[in-house]
């Protein structure tokens, strides 16, 4: 419990607006009823399911993926690159401290990342350690971070099993079209619209610094 206080002292430390995760517009009704699930138990129980990051080579198919304040914009361009119909949830950043949570300062699957045990991943210590400088990257102001941007674009925050969708307050998508088609089964979830290559659809360098 101890570990949970600590998590939440230092979200709100950061005043982390939001927590993001993308997903095919397919897939968004059945989101908005029953919440996320992890990747093992859409596997193991729903059809028809469009999926990102097909080998899981996190090795965690349990979780599901979240970033801070903005997407894993080389994986968010990669998946758009053939298919455009992606929308990004915004969730509460409540999520942190309130569901068990594991906190990767570099992409899950990174070497650096997947060796560690969810013990250590679970840790205040690796929450904080999202905000270090990386003698790789370049340094938080030179990337024009805000306080609560992880120093790594492909940090992210793996939730374990399940989100419910109270925890989702809005739907990102691109085009008046799109929240158009969704209007139906949204509801009263906010639903935004960012045109491509702008906010959460362009990258994060760009967008911290020139929008």
């Amino acid at each position: 419990m101890k570990n949970k206080e600590e998590i939440k002292k230092f979200a709100q430390e950061l005043k982390i607006p939001y927590l993001l995760h993308f997903t095919h517009i397919s897939n968004l009704e059945s989101i908005l009823k029953w919440g996320l699930e992890s990747r093992k138990k859409v596997d193991e129980d729903y059809e028809n399911v469009i999926t990102n990051d097909q080998g899981r080579y996190d090795g965690r198919a349990d979780t599901i993926s979240l970033s801070i304040a903005h997407p894993n914009d080389k994986m968010f361009f990669k998946y758009r690159e053939s298919d455009q119909d992606w929308c990004v949830l915004g969730l509460d950043p409540s999520v942190l401290w309130e569901l068990d949570c594991l906190f990767c300062k570099h992409n899950a699957a990174d070497g650096l990342i997947s060796h560690l045990d969810d013990d250590t991943l679970s840790k205040v210590s690796s929450f904080k350690g999202m905000y270090d400088e990386v003698n790789w990257l370049p340094s938080r102001e030179e990337q024009s971070l805000l306080g609560y941007d992880p120093t790594d674009v492909q940090a992210e925050v793996l939730v374990k099993k399940h989100i419910p969708a109270h925890k989702i307050f809005g739907v990102i998508v691109s085009s008046r079209q799109v929240k158009k088609n969704i209007a139906e089964f949204t509801g009263d979830i906010k639903v935004a619209i960012n045109e491509p290559n702008k906010y959460v659809y362009a990258t994060r360098t760009y967008r911290r610094r020139w929008q």
